[in-house]
């Protein structure tokens, strides 16, 4: 039973190393299957994007649907009839925001519909464009029309057409860390990590305290298994902002590959602490896996089930729950 047990620990973490990629903190969500699409990005008062903010649309004939915002900002409500829809943004500490948005009868199937939300602090008026960021304040005209345009087809799920884009945009303004950021963002949904990494790297060489490039490079470097590295600039971010539940969590992960475990049962404790959610579910599988190796088999079924429990849909879960059952037997 030891043997057995150890053996599925090893599985459990190789098997979440393949799913990181799939759903949870990650970038490159697809969009689920329906008629019509409303995309979106989500800003801060500071510029930058906002993660993990609550989006939900209603129809007078739809029954209404929500999503959270990934990493990066976005978000995609897919499986939408035409009509006519409400779409409201919620986070604490902020004011809430609004937008109507008609899909026409006859638009071609699979269309996106793109919006673009800028959070404001409880009393500021509202502002649109380059007024609401202030990372757009000082673009000149040509090349914030680039970026809009680039914008636009990354949020409807075009990476490809918008690299091009945010090229042009960079070489009209070369001082434009919000460009090189989201070209970063656009270059991982194409999965191509190396070239994401790049453009992160000189949008923290333009905007040193550029937080969420700079988590993007941990992100990245995570990604491409650099874990130390990784671990290193996941570190900073954390020195910059303490309470970035995902940072705490890849951190943990970072040093679980890198045999740092106790250190790595600190950092994910602390991300569910943060926060407990579809986002932070990981860090409940690395713990799972972790006392395992310490053979405290009741934590461990909790942690695996509190996973599975947040993703239902997880492509090894039969495997996972027999794993649950046998820790349950062996007490």
């Amino acid at each position: 039973m030891r043997n057995k047990l150890l053996l599925m620990f090893i599985s459990i973490c190789i098997g979440a190393l393949g799913v990181y990629g799939q759903g949870i903190g990650d970038r490159n969500r697809p969009a689920g299957r329906g008629s019509y699409r409303i995309t979106g990005k989500i800003y801060l008062p500071d510029g930058t994007p906002a993660k993990d903010v609550s989006v939900t649309v209603s129809g007078a004939e739809f029954n209404g649907a929500a999503a959270r915002s990934d990493l990066d900002g976005t978000f995609t409500i897919s499986g939408l009839p035409s009509g006519n829809y409400s779409v409201s943004v919620r986070e604490k500490g902020y004011a809430n925001e609004s937008e109507f948005l008609t899909i026409p009868e006859g638009a071609i199937s699979g269309q996106a519909f793109t919006l673009i939300f800028y959070l404001r602090n409880p009393g500021e008026p509202k502002r649109s464009g380059a007024a609401a960021n202030p990372l757009l304040k000082d673009v000149p005209k040509e090349p914030l029309a680039k970026y809009t345009k680039a914008m636009e087809k990354l949020s409807a799920g075009d990476a490809k057409a918008a690299v091009p884009l945010f090229d042009q945009a960079i070489a009209l303004h070369p001082q434009f860390p919000l460009a090189y950021y989201e070209r970063g963002s656009a270059y991982l949904k194409l999965n191509e990590p190396d070239k994401a990494l790049e453009s992160f790297v000189q949008a923290v060489q333009q905007k040193p305290d550029y937080l969420e490039a700079k988590y993007s490079v941990g992100y990245t470097q995570y990604l491409k298994k650099n874990f130390e590295v990784a671990a290193a600039v996941f570190d900073d971010v954390l020195k910059q902002k303490k309470e970035m539940a995902e940072a705490h969590m890849y951190l943990g992960i970072s040093l679980f590959q890198l045999k740092n475990v106790d250190a790595a049962e600190a950092s994910l404790k602390t991300a569910i602490a943060t926060k407990d959610n579809e986002s932070t579910a990981l860090a409940h599988r690395f713990l799972g896996g972790i006392y395992m190796q310490k053979k405290r088999n009741a934590e461990a079924a909790a942690e695996l089930q509190k996973y599975l429990d947040l993703v239902p849909k997880a492509p090894d879960a039969d495997r996972l729950k027999s794993t649950i059952a046998d820790l349950k037997k062996k007490g």
